[in-house]
């Protein structure tokens, strides 16, 4: 199928500009390239998917071109890079000057998640199947994780994207655009589910045969002149699962049958304009967009799940409605100024407006059986109450308006400052409303011929109103802690943020480059979350030598991440008489309620060596090295008890995410006759990770029904691959 696509493609693209061409009476130059070449590649690793995990390392042959068409009246393009391979990329552009313009492209990328029989194995027999059976109905047997009982897969997406443009304004101001493409997705995918309705009850991996479908057509047509431009646009776009719902044995549940839901069929819709004035007083631009979407969706609801341990019985859910009709509006609205008043003086004014509504249907699920029913806090007592679980409908209004300055104190200084106002309004349980000030001033200097220099000094402000002061019906409620934590997104917080940037050339062929960044959040009012994070990076290069004879550029990049937040453990449902007021944090600690600190810190940095050596007249070398290293752990510390001693005993976390990659990569150019070109490389990787969360990684955790079945993804990242690979390139 791809190899009939890309025929005709191709066919069809080149015929279009054929077809120009012999219409055009004035002198045409075509130039281009053919490359045709092959690799070869080793891999060692226990699960080779992370070194191809966005890319075609298979042994085989590829094709490469390009070409430009230039004449009086048309224009064309077409370029392509890894013909015949799972990572192709074409596209063909041109048209007629004044006249029309076309594009088309397909774009093909397969996305590796694992490989069996490490990276990807399963209890399941047919994995891709959308109604997953286990191999046996006996959990003694389920704990054997080798393959075979266990059946090896493969986790990949394969993604096709092919779309096409046509513009058409006939040497006049209007304008009418097209474009349309089709997105499709194909393969197996990971996703973990419960196996029961409490943590201990376990979880498994289970596989979701992906196959969606996108289609998207925007038409536009606009009028536009030196003076000014005006549009109007209409969006649609379709999305088609044919996999909505996933069915699979659940063993704690007695081996029944359960239930995953996915994304159903969407279509979003989008009206917009867009305008611009220029030329007005000041030297002024003015330009504004509107826009109205639309999403919406229907899906059936679910009737009965399971819900009883080692019993396939299946409990009703009792939906007010049989389906869900889901709607979902957006309405944005820009308008920005940009003036230029004076010589010296620059200004820009902004206003943006967006506001979501949620009109789908409102489905409560009618039951307060213990396992399918939500809870609330109680109104008479700390205990919880369970009540029918009903949606919640999300919905927001931001308004965002903001003014900058610019101002040249000299030819070559020039200061500019800002001030930006976000405020949202939502209808959120634990916050309605969130106010961010951003003020910044920068400075850029450009007084010496050899030196670029420009720093930026930021500071927000974000302050919301809470609505959970009062949460809980006493400290012996979970509802309680409510009061003491905010959410990450709308929790108090100064931020503070430096950008320090310069760019140096002392002599001819000598550069140097330097940028410094910082940024502090400082978060407030609150007890327990993050309180505070920090982040510093530094990045330098050098270069040095003549373009034309050899070049060779050394550049390093270093980043420091660090966050302290504060926790509170509660290990009960309800507090018992040992630790009353148990989640209150300010209660004195005891084994079963207490605080504890965390400190994460990350340490990243990269360095890159990059050559090229113009060797002879018809040799060329060129090569790169690159070292990538990340570093990262967590420190624990818990509160103590009135004897000293701490609270519970808390190991850190020595390995968070470390990882080191190395590679290299030379290859020679040798110029032939007659406009061909050899290139001979060979591209050096290893790939090492470590990380607690994975380091003694199994298959299955725990014993019986509540046994956790794991497939192996992103468990075995590790790899070295050794690539070599030749091309010829006709050149015409």
């Amino acid at each position: 199928m791809k190899a009939k696509f890309l025929f005709l493609l191709i066919a069809s693209m080149f015929a279009v500009p054929g077809m120009s061409l012999a219409q055009d009476e004035g002198e045409t130059r075509v130039e281009g390239s053919f490359s045709v070449g092959g690799i070869g590649s080793g891999l060692t690793s226990q699960d080779s998917s992370k070194a191809s995990e966005y890319r075609d390392l298979s042994d085989g042959a590829f094709g490469v071109f390009e070409y430009r068409s230039r004449s009086s009246r048309f224009f064309h393009d077409g370029y392509g890079e890894n013909l015949g391979r799972d990572d192709m990329f074409i596209q063909f552009r041109g048209g007629m000057y004044n006249e029309f313009k076309y594009s088309v492209r397909g774009d093909w990328l397969t996305h590796n998640f694992g490989f069996g029989p490490d990276g990807a194995r399963t209890p399941y027999i047919n994995p891709g199947s959308s109604n997953l059976t286990l191999f046996s109905n006996v959990p003694v047997e389920l704990a054997n994780s080798a393959v075979s009982p266990w059946r090896s897969f493969d986790y990949a997406i394969k993604r096709r994207n092919i779309g096409g443009a046509f513009e058409f304004s006939h040497g006049s101001p209007w304008y009418f655009l097209l474009e349309t493409d089709q997105a499709k997705q194909d393969g197996i995918s990971n996703y973990a589910v419960a196996l029961g309705t409490s943590p201990g009850n376990g979880f498994t991996d289970v596989l979701y045969p992906v196959d969606y479908r996108t289609y998207n057509v925007l038409l536009e047509g606009g009028y536009q002149t030196p003076r000014g431009h005006a549009s109007v646009s209409v969006l649609q776009s379709d999305f088609e699962n044919d996999h909505t719902l996933l069915s699979f044995q659940n063993p704690f549940f007695g081996f029944g049958t359960d239930t995953a839901t996915f994304a159903p069929d969407n279509y979003y819709a989008r009206i917009g304009a867009n305008g611009m004035l220029r030329q007005l007083f000041w030297n002024s631009t003015l330009s504004g967009r509107v826009t109205f979407d639309q999403v919406t969706a229907s899906q059936d609801m679910i009737g009965a799940v399971l819900n009883t341990a080692n019993s396939d019985l299946l409990s009703p859910t009792n939906p007010s409605a049989p389906t869900f009709e889901g709607k979902v509006r957006n309405v944005t609205a820009t308008a920005s100024l940009a003036s230029v008043p004076t010589r010296k003086l620059d200004t820009r004014t902004y206003y943006r407006y967006y506001r979501r509504s949620n009109r789908s249907t409102d489905v409560v699920f009618n039951t307060t059986v213990s396992g399918l029913a939500c809870f609330e806090e109680g109104t008479t007592s700390p205990q919880n109450v369970n009540v029918p679980c009903a949606g919640h409908f999300y919905e927001y209004t931001k308004h965002n308006p903001g003014v900058e300055a610019g101002y040249r104190l000299t030819t070559d200084n020039r200061i500019s400052s800002g001030f930006d106002l976000l405020h949202t309004q939502r209808n959120r349980f634990d916050s309605n409303k969130t106010s961010e000030s951003k003020v910044f001033v920068q400075w850029s200097n450009t007084s010496f011929e050899t030196i670029t220099a420009r720093l930026r000094y930021q500071f927000l402000n974000r302050s919301s109103k809470f609505l959970i002061e009062n949460a809980g019906f006493d400290a012996n409620s979970p509802f309680f802690l409510e009061r003491f934590v905010r959410s990450f997104d709308v929790a108090n917080v100064n931020q503070h943020m430096v950008k320090a940037y310069m760019d140096w050339t002392p002599v001819e062929f000598l550069d140097f480059g330097l940028e410094i960044y910082y940024k502090r959040n400082n978060f407030k009012d609150l007890t327990l979350g993050r309180l505070n994070d920090r982040r510093k990076e530094i990045y330098a290069s050098i270069s040095y030598g003549d373009p034309s004879k050899y070049r060779v550029t050394l550049f390093g990049d270093v980043e420091f991440i660090n966050y302290d937040s504060f926790h509170r453990t509660v290990n009960a449902g309800t507090c018992p008489e040992t630790a009353p007021n148990c989640f209150d944090p300010f209660t004195p600690a005891t084994p079963t309620a207490f605080n504890w600190a965390s400190q994460l810190k990350d340490k990243n940095w990269t360095v890159e060596f990059a050559t090229e050596w113009f060797m002879t007249p018809k040799l060329t070398f060129r090569g790169s090295a690159i070292i990538q290293q990340t570093r990262g752990s967590v420190d624990f510390q818990s509160e103590t008890l009135d004897d000293g001693t701490p609270a519970a005993v808390l190991f850190p976390i020595t390995s968070y995410d470390d990882t080191t990659r190395k590679s290299v990569h030379p290859r020679i150019i040798y110029a032939l006759p007659r406009g061909m070109e050899l290139t001979v490389g060979y591209a050096f990787e290893n790939y090492s990770y470590s990380d607690d969360q994975y380091n003694g990684y199994q298959y299955t955790i725990g014993t019986g029904p509540t046994t956790s079945f794991l497939t192996g993804i992103y468990a075995f990242p590790r790899y070295r691959a050794d690539i070599g690979y030749g091309t010829i390139r006709y050149s015409f």
